[in-house]
């Protein structure tokens, strides 16, 4: 795993880890967040009590943040790029050489997964193509067949449940 980075991710790693104590794998930020890959085992080191760390860290750097656990299992590392989002299901498939990943998500969540405009699913594959070899990550909207399970409204993660409603009026147009 060879991963480029920069002068400032490397600033902004070092004082992230000396902030919390854990191991950050990588970094990549845009205009509106950061997000930190942190070793497998070191997120609650990274979050810190009561969520402390993160709320310091976005007063530093003056961005929302994001943290992820990295997992050799490329399926766990997937679900956590997501998480809180619930995954149905993840799956992988190879085409030659190129690693693509399938993940199903119960259709009121498919618009949390892609975000605004595709920013969530971007930055998942740019994530997961550093770190794993991904390629692409494909989207499947639909439950599975032996889970009849919906999702409701209080178990909707809140970043997800102002979409899902997005995604319920345009399912019904």
């Amino acid at each position: 795993m060879k991963i480029k980075l920069n002068t400032e991710d490397i600033m902004r790693i070092s004082l992230f880890e000396k902030m919390t104590g854990a191991n950050v794998i990588d970094s990549t930020s845009d205009d509106e967040k950061i997000v930190f890959v942190v070793k497998e085992g070191d997120i609650g080191a990274a979050i810190g009590k009561g969520g402390e760390n993160v709320k310091s860290a976005t007063e530093k750097f003056g961005k929302k943040i994001d943290l992820i656990e990295y997992s050799e299992d490329v399926k766990q590392f997937i679900k956590n790029i997501f998480a809180p989002v619930e995954l149905e299901d993840v799956w992988t498939k190879k085409f030659s050489d190129d690693l693509v990943v399938y993940v199903r998500v119960h259709p009121r969540l498919r618009r949390a997964v892609i975000g605004d405009k595709g920013k969530n699913i971007d930055r998942a594959v740019d994530i997961a193509g550093r770190l794993a070899g991904v390629k692409n990550i494909k989207v499947v909207a639909g439950l599975r067949k032996d889970n009849d399970k919906k999702p409701k409204q209080d178990e909707i993660p809140e970043k997800a449940a102002e979409s899902s409603t997005n995604v319920e009026a345009e399912e019904n147009q």
